[in-house]
């Protein structure tokens, strides 16, 4: 059934609570996606136990942790497979331009799955078993396919005025209310400290973006221009890339450029073998920040330290 279906089957029932919002990215090469949960209101408690508990229950996902009061978790994509666990993500896989995630939970585990069914993005839900008291629950749930775009900036203001993340923060805040992306997360990288170009805390920003694969384009247009237009420095750089996993060698660079002075090359032989995309917006020596910001982007924790 859609979304408005279900809301309207559960309308009466006051134990079941909608999340917020559900996205699901991949890359083109379809072999993981990366899904995000996100409560409504600050379930924090609720995401740390569940969070927890699907990643010990189920063989697909990867990779999972908490932020805040958002469950999100790396699926290795393929069929089917039951699972005995408490809360579960029984499998994933894409079909077409869309994603389809297995879930199943006992109790009020198995209540979630059809609270995740009210969520913003969700366009189906196949209720297999119908959750709530002791009973299971189970049901998979259809997304719309977008691709994980993480892109980097750094170099945007001076030493009188401005400041990076925040102008990151309201270009992707604006991107989202014109419907280009969804605006996933801004991750803060602490650099190297002794670096002589710093304008002060010499910090670049990591930013995830949940795009329609034909949409691609034009929010990378859109980025590039709204950073050509506002920022205050002559050395704004961009780097980008389309993944799910990032690839060891940008970690260990961004791990690098923590501890000590990186140059431009460096940051050119690095993108160039990690696939990723450097763009001078007002000039060339914010790439390397900006590459930086990528490695971590996904460990915000360790991209502050």
């Amino acid at each position: 059934m859609k979304r408005e279906e279900l809301a309207e089957l559960v309308k009466d029932k006051y134990w079941i609570t909608p999340f917020k919002k559900l996205i699901a990215m991949s890359d083109e090469s379809k072999e993981y996606v990366e899904l995000h949960e996100v409560y409504e209101g600050p379930c924090f408690g609720n995401a740390a136990w569940t969070t927890l508990n699907v990643a010990k229950s189920s063989p697909s996902v990867v990779r999972a942790r908490r932020e805040g009061n958002r469950n999100i978790y790396v699926i290795k994509l393929g069929g089917y497979c039951k699972s005995d666990g408490a809360a579960c993500i029984e499998g994933a896989w894409i079909e077409g331009s869309k994603v389809k995630i297995a879930y199943k939970g006992v109790a009020g585990a198995g209540v979630g799955a059809l609270c995740r069914g009210l969520a913003e993005g969700v366009e189906e839900i196949e209720v297999l078993e119908m959750g709530g008291g002791a009973k299971v629950g189970r049901s998979v749930i259809t997304l719309p396919l977008k691709y994980k775009l993480c892109v980097g900036v750094d170099d945007t203001d001076t030493k009188e005025e401005g400041a990076t993340w925040c102008l990151v923060n309201n270009i992707a805040l604006e991107a989202e209310k014109r419907g280009l992306a969804d605006y996933v997360s801004l991750t803060l990288t602490q650099l190297y400290k002794g670096n002589p170009y710093k304008t002060s805390n010499c910090v670049s920003s990591g930013l995830v973006l949940a795009i329609e694969p034909q949409r691609l384009g034009d929010c990378l247009r859109y980025l590039e221009g709204a950073l050509r237009e506002r920022t205050l420095s002559p050395h704004t750089g961009i780097a980008y890339k389309v993944c799910v996993m990032i690839p060891r060698e940008l970690k260990d660079f961004t791990e690098k450029a923590k501890r000590e002075m990186v140059g431009l090359e460096d940051a050119r032989r690095v993108a160039s073998s990690a696939q990723v995309a450097l763009r001078p917006v007002t000039g060339e020596r914010g790439c390397i920040g900006a590459l930086a910001a990528l490695g971590l982007i996904d460990e915000p924790d360790l991209a502050a330290a």
